[in-house]
């Protein structure tokens, strides 16, 4: 048997390459989808759902405000990432050293020696109280789920582009080069935009389902396309085939 030539091998990698980044897209998506972004949902609602501890209760399941006397505050800058460090002492001695979150409400007003309250859940620091002022702390649960969400709403259609691709690269020996290309450039580009369009979703609707809908319609629409679009080829390419003359054999065209 012939060994195989440099560009069936190198088609073959690029089909294996594209099948495993696929099946990892589509693995990652469906754990945050199915683990993640519900017990990111599941302690949002739980959070919203505490009520403040009364004053000999221990539940870490309440929510237990602690006075605090403000250290300092820290800003770190790494490129445009920017963190919001709050210092402080509460009245028990304990110092804590909190990362802040959202608009700067409390952080940017609070100086050296003013009093706070911090609150705090399951051992964590919640949220922070400067006069009328509050601000959510990064451990704060509310919208946590976003992020995990919008990754995973970015997956999905780019794990179909690239399961998509896969399988046209392992038939690009028996399309036209100029057609197989466009059956992955052109879906994969939409795929792209329809995965960026799916990540940015979950920041901007309020509604937790309609993300999901749009994108997973979204992706379907997709693959139906481009499914369509082949078996519309294909018979274009069976007749190529059929009228093409095996190598060696000249035709000549009948005289008058």
């Amino acid at each position: 048997m012939s060994a195989a030539s440099p560009t069936a091998r190198a088609q073959r990698r690029s089909t294996l390459v594209t099948a495993v980044a696929g099946v990892v897209c589509a693995i990652a998506a469906a754990y945050l989808l199915l683990v993640t972004v519900p017990g990111a949902r599941a302690e949002q609602r739980a959070f919203k759902a505490a009520h403040p501890c009364r004053s000999d209760a221990v539940s870490k399941k309440c929510l237990r405000p602690a006075a605090a006397t403000v250290n300092g505050t820290e800003t770190v800058t790494s490129g445009k990432s920017v963190q919001r460090w709050l210092s402080v002492t509460e009245d028990d001695g304990t110092r804590h050293r909190i990362l802040m979150a959202g608009r700067p409400s409390v952080v940017g007003k609070v100086r050296p020696g003013d009093r706070v309250t911090v609150t705090h859940w399951h051992h964590k620091s919640r949220f922070v109280d400067f006069h009328n002022r509050r601000q959510p702390t990064d451990d704060d649960p509310r919208g946590g789920y976003r992020l995990p969400y919008a990754i995973a709403l970015g997956l999905l259609p780019v794990a179909a582009g690239f399961l998509w691709a896969a399988y046209r690269f392992g038939r690009r020996s028996t399309d036209s080069p100029r057609r197989s290309l466009r059956q992955i450039a052109l879906p994969s580009a939409a795929a792209l935009l329809l995965g960026v369009l799916g990540a940015a979703m979950p920041w901007f609707l309020r509604s937790v389902w309609t993300p999901l809908l749009i994108t997973g319609a979204g992706t379907a629409a997709l693959l139906a396309w481009v499914v369509l679009a082949a078996r519309r080829d294909r018979p274009r390419n069976d007749d190529a085939a059929a009228a093409r003359v095996p190598g060696g054999e000249e035709v000549l065209a009948a005289g008058p």
